[in-house]
């Protein structure tokens, strides 16, 4: 059994019209699903009194599960040195990347917790925090005038999990929610983004869902969503996506 105690969002890249034909195996060193751990249970809390939520971790640290491929872009090391000697000065002020493609715009505006835009000023900029921070950073280490593309992929990776108030673990997620395995959920024979059966319990009223990927009966991973911690409707989009993709 195996859970990402990092929180993940659901399907960002779900692969289409595969059918749960392929066998469920489970590794022989697979880690204690901390989904079944047997906890104390916690009454489903009101939304207007939830603890005030406040990022897990510093910028930078790695929560446990999987660790990435070392050939994956955000895997490559350094990225806090490079950043800190990056000189902003050479960016534009407003920096304007109404020129860069669709999905790097939308990268763009998603780090900064924006539905749309075309340009930010430094000073907007650099009071996102670390994240608005690599922006800037990334548009710096561009060429030719366009961004770093690459840049703010590792951007992202490195602050986004100190930049939201999102739990760092299912213990975590408990405390401020209730216990999820109580809430409504639905049966998947087959989730064709994860070629497998999955469990998805969710709370609407929390903006919270929770799917739990299975092999052999068993939870293979656990991935949460959260679509009330921004404030610019992303998340929600996320959702809906995922649910017109077969979950």
């Amino acid at each position: 059994m195996r859970v990402l105690p990092r929180v993940l969002s659901l399907c960002l890249c779900a692969i289409l019209g595969v059918a749960c034909h392929a066998p469920q195996s489970e590794p022989d060193d697979a880690p204690l699903d901390l989904a079944q751990v047997d906890a104390p249970p916690s009454p489903l809390p009101d939304a207007g009194t939830l603890p005030e939520p406040q990022p897990p971790v510093a910028c930078g640290s790695l929560l446990p599960g999987p660790p990435l491929k070392a050939d994956v872009t955000e895997a490559l090391p350094g990225y806090a040195e490079e950043l800190a000697a990056i000189d902003l000065t050479r960016v534009p002020d407003p920096f304007d990347y109404s020129a860069e493609s669709k999905l790097t715009a939308s990268v763009i505006n998603y780090m900064l917790g924006r539905s749309e835009g075309k340009s930010i000023a430094h000073k907007d900029a650099l009071q996102k925090g670390g994240i608005g921070h690599a922006v800037l950073g990334a548009a710096a280490k561009g060429t030719t005038g366009r961004i770093d593309f690459a840049f703010l992929r590792r951007g992202l990776y490195y602050f986004y999990p100190c930049s939201r108030p999102l739990p760092g673990d299912l213990t975590e997620l408990r405390r401020r929610y209730g216990d999820y395995r109580t809430w409504p959920v639905s049966e998947l024979p087959c989730s064709r983004p994860k070629n497998a059966p999955r469990r998805l319990y969710e709370s609407p009223a929390l903006g919270v869902y929770v799917a739990e990927t299975l092999a052999n009966g068993q939870v293979r991973e656990t991935e949460v969503l959260f679509t009330s911690l921004r404030t610019d409707g992303q998340r929600r989009k996320e959702y809906q996506w995922a649910l017109e993709r077969g979950a």
